[in-house]
């Protein structure tokens, strides 16, 4: 099954020239046009048919669900070799990769969606739409929707089963990566405001200006959704009206995404602090400074969190009382959130190499070298570790 339809050239199809003075007004039309005919192939349609609510395998979005858990039930027998590469011909950002029906998604910073076959590696097709990708697309139903960094029409849902976009929004950009929870759509612009969307047709529920670009991926916990902004400003807004109920507001810029769990609001700050707060309230319950900036979202599995860090670090600590169990560290930056198995943590780094490390003490359990940077967090699914690395190539790894 197909889910984005390769582009061939329409025979025949001449682009009519243009005088400068139109070049600027007619840019977005031909970004959202020249996108539809990459998806459509000029006419063909497109039959694919997703149901995100009945496959407890998928990972519709960055960190599986709104509150962003970086977990996976995987439990790995070492050492892993290389399953399949997949050249993508382009690099990578952050955002990590989703998984649809056991096809691997992912954009590129050349502007293209890859659909992969996450079990060969084989590609089932991809798209290019002339706008960097830089967060992780989201998986609604039958619809993938898709964060643009371009300044016009930059969010985009495309539905798989009609092969067309089915609605497209100007939010100024986007760089965080987007996030569903019943039936709505959130995602943060670099306009400074967070938007809330019908996730099926695009309608409009509610914004909310936070006064400054975001760059933070968003979560949200029950009734509640939370952002943050570069001013280093966080904000508790109920789900469903977008009114705010709280704001807290840290030492620095806020890069690195938030997760929500247990009644608890983690996020980290440039000023090399994990913030931990009351979902609820918003209330400050605990800091944990580790020396360095964070740029990537901490992961939290049974009480302890690990924290990614700009020295090349991570560490793992203790939720409740602060207290550090142990501290890896790489040979560059570790910029990229780690994964959380049952018997493993995956973190990659710009040194070159994935690894796995013991949740008791953070000895290496094993480690590869791709031979190139890596920033873009990993995805762990049924075994295997999938890493994009800045050589444009993706790995998977698993146990023969």
């Amino acid at each position: 099954m197909r889910l984005f339809k390769k582009y061939s050239h329409c025979e025949g199809a001449k682009r009519p020239k243009q005088s400068p003075k139109f070049k600027i007004k007619t840019r977005s039309f031909l970004i959202t046009n020249a996108f539809i005919l990459l998806l459509t192939g000029c006419g063909s349609t497109l039959k694919l048919r997703l149901d995100m609510n009945n496959s407890a395998d998928n990972i519709p979005m960055h960190g599986k669900n709104a509150s962003r858990e970086f977990t996976d039930s995987s439990s790995f027998s070492f050492p892993l070799k290389i399953a399949w590469e997949y050249d993508a011909s382009a690099g990578f950002g952050n955002g990590a990769p989703i998984i649809v029906n056991k096809t691997l998604i992912i954009g590129t910073l050349q502007g293209e969606l890859h659909a992969v076959n996450i079990e060969t590696g084989e590609r089932i097709s991809y798209n290019k739409n002339f706008s960097p990708i830089s967060s992780s697309p989201v998986a609604y139903k039958k619809n993938i929707i898709v964060g643009l960094e371009s300044t016009e029409d930059n969010l985009v849902s495309i539905n798989t089963e009609l092969g067309e976009i089915q609605w497209t929004k100007n939010i100024g950009g986007v760089v965080s990566s987007p996030f569903t929870s019943d039936d709505l759509l959130f995602a943060g612009g670099l306009d400074g405001t967070f938007y809330c969307f019908n996730a099926f047709d695009g309608t409009s529920q509610w914004k909310f200006d936070t006064k400054a670009p975001i760059y933070a991926s968003g979560c949200g916990l029950d009734d509640l959704v939370f952002c943050a902004n570069a001013e280093g400003n966080i904000f508790g807004l109920d789900k469903r009206s977008g009114e705010k109920k709280w704001k807290f507001s840290t030492g620095n810029a806020l890069f690195a995404g938030l997760t929500a769990q247990n009644g608890k609001l983690i996020t980290a700050s440039r000023d090399s602090t994990v913030y931990i707060l009351d979902a609820v309230s918003g209330k400050l319950e605990r800091t944990i400074f580790v020396g360095n900036k964070i740029m990537s979202t901490p992961a939290l599995s049974n009480g302890i969190i690990y924290i990614p860090s700009l020295d090349g670090s991570l560490s793992a600590y203790s939720i409740s009382d602060g207290i550090l169990h142990w501290k890896f560290q790489t040979k560059n930056i570790t910029n990229t959130t780690p994964i959380i198995t049952s018997n493993a943590v995956i973190v990659a780094s710009l040194d070159h190499h994935v690894y796995a490390l013991s949740l008791d003490d953070g000895t290496v359990l094993w480690k590869y070298d791709v031979e190139s940077r890596i920033k873009t967090t990993p995805l762990v699914w049924q075994n295997s570790i999938v890493i994009a690395a800045e050589n444009k190539t993706i790995y998977c790894f698993r146990k023969e």
